[in-house]
C-alpha cells in the first residue's frame, strides 16, 4: 500500500517545466571589461518586473553579478520588409497584410516604423513614420507581381533606420528565395552586421524558399528565423516577434575572460526562467611582463660600475645645469631690447642668471667680432632672438646632445652630435632667411602694384611706403614698416632702400631701388616704371613655377635614388651585419664609398642648377 500510495503521489506530482527561450538581439563589447548583452524577455516574463536579482551570466563555469535595465520603448525603430512577388499572390498576400496589420497595433505608438515591399524591384511603401493609420493604408495597396528582390528590398529597409543611437529592429515577412536583386547575400549579410540592426525573418516555407540564404543574414546580424508553413500562422508569428521587440532587457556585467568564450544568460522571476547561450569575443589576454634578471658582476669590476655611476651623476647635472640656463634666458622676463630700429619688449625685469649668461655670450661674440653678423642673420630669418641667446641657446642644445649620445651611444659619437649641433643651428637660419627672402620676392609684384595705384592717387612714395606697411602681410609689412621708422628719424630714404635690397636680397627690388633713385634725380612716371617692373616679377614667378612643376617628377626620383643607398645600407646592417664589413673594414671599400659620396653631391649640386632658372 505504502508503495501504491508514493507511485500515485509521483504521477500527481507536476513534471519540471523546460527552461523558456530567451533571445539575444545584440551584445557589446566595446567598454570591455564591462560586457552589455540585450536580450528579449519570452511572452512568460513580459508582464513581470526584472531587477538586477532576475538576472545572472554564467562565465568560465562561476555566476557573475549583472545589472537587468529594461529598454524603454521609445527608443525603438522598426523597418518591416513584406515580401510582394508573384508567389505571394492570393491568400499568402492576404495573410501577410493581416499579420502586418496586427503586427502594426501590437507596437506602441511612439515607435517610428518604415514599410518596404519587394518584388521584382524593391519599393518604399511608407517612410519611417508613427502614423499607423497611413501605414495600414499602405500595406492595404499592396500588391504582389514579379520576381523576388529579397537583397535590394532589405537594402532599402536599412537606409530608413537613422544612426546608432537608437534600438533599431529590421522585420521580414517573405515566402522565396532572392532571384532579382543586385544586392548579394554577403553584401546584405555583412551590412546589417555592420550596422548592428538585428533581422527578425518569418519565412512561410513553399517550393522556393531559401533557408540557408535567411540564416545567414539573421546569424550575421544577430537575429532570429520563423518558419511556418500555414499563411494563417503569419499574424500569430508577428505577434510573437512585436512582443519580443517591446520585451527587451539589457544586461550588464563585467567580464573576466579573454578571448573567444561561451556565457549563459539566464532571466528569472514569478518561478519562469528563461536560458541562452551566446558566444563572444573579449580581447586577448595581456603578455605576461617578464622581470628582466640582473647579469652578474664580475670580479673587480667595481671601479668601472663606479665610474658609470659617477658619469651618469655628472652628465645629467650638466644636461640640467644646460636647461636651466636656456629656460631662464628664453622663457625668463627680459629687459627692452631693439631689433633694428624697432624696439620690442618682454617685460619688466630680468633674473641675474639669466641676465649673467646673456652678456657672457655677447662678450663671446663681441671678442670675435660676430654680433653685428649674428644680429643680421636672426634679423633676415625673422627669428625675435639676440646674439647672445642664440650662443647661449647652441652651447646648452650641444652639451645635452653631448650627454646623450655619451650615454647612448659612447663619447665618439657624442662629441660628433655636439660638434654638428653649430652648424644645424646654422642651416636652420640659413632656411628660415631664403624661405623669408622668397616670400618677400613673391609678395613684391602686389606691393609694386601697391605703390604704384598710390602714386596715381596723387600720393607721395612714402606714403606708398606706409600703405604698404600696414597693409602687407609678413615679411613685407614688417620690412615696409621699418623702412617708414628708418625715414621718420632721419636716415636717407635711397639708403633705407639699399640695406632693404641688401637684406632681402633679390635681383628684382634691386632694379625698384635704383628706379626711385634714377626718379629721385632726374624725374619721371615713377607709376609706370613700377608697373613695369611688377609685370616683368610677374612673368619671371611665372616661369619658376611652371619649370618647377615640370621638374617636379625628376627631382622627387633624384631623391629617391640619393637617398635610396643609405636606407639599403642601413637594412643590410641590421639584417646581415657582416655583409657590409669588407665595404667598411678595408682601404678599398672606403675609398669606394668616398668617391659614391662625392657622386651622390655632384649629382645633387648638378640637379639644382639645372632646375633653378636665371633671367
Amino acid at each position: 500500500m505504502a508503495v501504491g500510495m508514493v507511485a500515485v503521489l509521483m504521477t500527481m506530482a507536476p513534471a519540471a517545466s523546460a527552461d523558456e527561450a530567451l533571445t539575444v538581439v545584440g551584445t557589446d563589447t566595446s567598454a570591455y571589461p564591462e560586457v552589455r548583452i540585450v536580450v528579449a524577455a519570452p511572452a512568460q516574463l513580459g508582464d513581470l518586473i526584472l531587477t538586477d536579482q532576475s538576472g545572472q551570466v554564467v562565465e568560465g563555469g562561476e555566476t557573475r553579478a549583472v545589472r537587468v535595465m529594461a529598454l524603454p520603448a521609445d527608443q525603438l525603430e522598426v523597418a518591416l520588409v513584406i515580401d510582394t512577388s508573384g508567389s505571394m499572390l492570393g491568400g499568402p498576400l492576404s495573410s501577410a497584410k493581416a499579420a502586418a496589420r496586427a503586427f502594426l497595433s501590437q507596437l506602441p505608438p511612439a515607435v517610428p516604423v518604415s514599410i518596404t515591399s519587394f518584388g521584382a524591384s524593391s519599393t518604399l511603401s511608407s517612410p519611417p513614420s508613427s502614423d499607423r493609420r497611413a501605414q495600414v493604408a499602405a500595406v492595404n495597396g499592396l500588391k504582389a507581381e514579379g520576381e523576388t528582390a529579397l537583397y535590394d528590398g532589405l537594402h532599402t529597409a536599412l537606409t530608413q533606420l537613422s544612426g546608432p543611437g537608437s534600438r533599431r529592429m529590421a522585420v521580414l515577412l517573405t515566402d522565396g528565395g532572392d532571384t532579382a536583386s543586385t544586392a548579394t547575400l554577403d553584401a546584405t549579410a555583412d551590412a546589417f552586421a555592420a550596422a548592428k540592426v538585428p533581422l527578425f525573418a518569418v519565412e512561410l516555407r513553399t517550393s522556393e524558399s531559401n533557408p540557408a540564404a535567411l540564416s545567414r543574414l539573421t546569424s550575421a546580424s544577430g537575429g532570429q528565423v520563423v518558419s511556418l508553413s500555414d499563411p494563417a500562422a503569419l499574424a500569430g508569428a508577428l505577434d510573437g516577434v512585436a512582443k519580443q521587440l517591446v520585451r527587451q532587457h539589457a544586461i550588464t556585467y563585467r567580464s573576466q575572460a579573454y578571448g573567444e568564450t561561451d556565457i549563459d544568460v539566464v532571466l528569472e522571476a514569478g518561478g519562469v526562467r528563461a536560458t541562452a547561450r551566446q558566444h563572444l569575443v573579449l580581447p586577448s589576454a595581456p603578455a605576461p611582463v617578464l622581470s628582466p634578471v640582473p647579469a652578474p658582476v664580475a670580479e673587480g669590476s667595481g671601479k668601472t660600475a663606479g665610474l658609470g655611476s659617477w658619469a651618469l651623476i655628472v652628465g645629467g647635472a650638466l644636461c640640467g645645469a644646460a636647461l636651466l640656463g636656456l629656460l631662464l634666458s628664453f622663457l625668463g622676463p627680459r629687459a627692452p631690447r631693439a631689433r633694428g630700429l624697432a624696439v620690442r619688449r618682454r617685460g619688466t625685469g630680468m633674473s641675474d642668471a639669466a641676465s649673467w649668461m646673456e652678456k657672457a655670450g655677447d662678450t663671446v661674440l663681441r671678442r670675435r667680432g660676430g654680433v653685428a653678423s649674428v644680429s643680421t642673420a636672426l634679423e633676415v630669418a625673422g627669428v625675435d632672438l639676440r646674439a647672445g641667446e642664440l650662443l647661449l641657446g647652441v652651447a646648452a642644445a650641444a652639451v645635452a646632445v653631448l650627454m646623450s649620445g655619451w650615454l647612448l651611444f659612447g663619447p665618439i659619437v657624442g662629441l660628433g652630435l655636439a660638434l654638428a649641433v653649430p652648424f644645424v643651428a646654422r642651416a636652420g637660419l640659413h632656411h628660415l632667411a631664403s624661405r623669408r627672402r622668397k616670400k618677400f620676392s613673391d609678395q613684391m609684384a602686389e606691393t609694386l602694384q601697391i605703390l604704384a595705384g598710390s602714386l596715381r592717387a596723387g600720393h607721395g612714395l612714402a606714403q606708398g611706403i606706409d600703405t604698404v606697411g600696414r597693409e602687407a602681410e609678413s615679411p613685407t609689412g614688417e620690412e615696409f614698416r621699418r623702412l617708414t621708422l628708418e625715414t621718420r628719424l632721419g636716415r636717407d630714404f635711397v639708403e633705407s632702400l639699399s640695406d632693404l635690397a641688401d637684406r632681402m636680397g633679390g635681383e628684382d627690388f634691386r632694379w625698384v631701388v635704383q628706379a626711385v633713385q634714377i626718379q629721385r634725380e632726374v624725374g619721371g612716371d615713377l607709376a609706370e616704371i613700377l608697373d613695369t617692373v611688377a609685370g616683368t616679377m610677374r612673368d619671371r614667378t611665372r616661369i619658376r613655377r611652371q619649370v618647377s612643376a615640370l621638374s617636379a617628377e625628376g627631382r622627387m626620383s633624384a631623391w629617391v635614388l640619393m637617398v635610396l643607398p643609405f636606407g639599403l645600407g642601413g637594412v643590410m646592417a641590421v639584417s646581415n651585419p657582416g655583409y657590409l664589413s669588407p665595404l667598411i673594414h678595408s682601404g678599398t671599400g672606403i675609398g669606394l664609398l668616398a668617391v659614391a659620396a662625392a657622386l651622390l653631391v655632384v649629382g645633387g649640386m648638378w640637379l639644382s642648377r639645372i632646375v633653378k632658372p636665371t633671367f
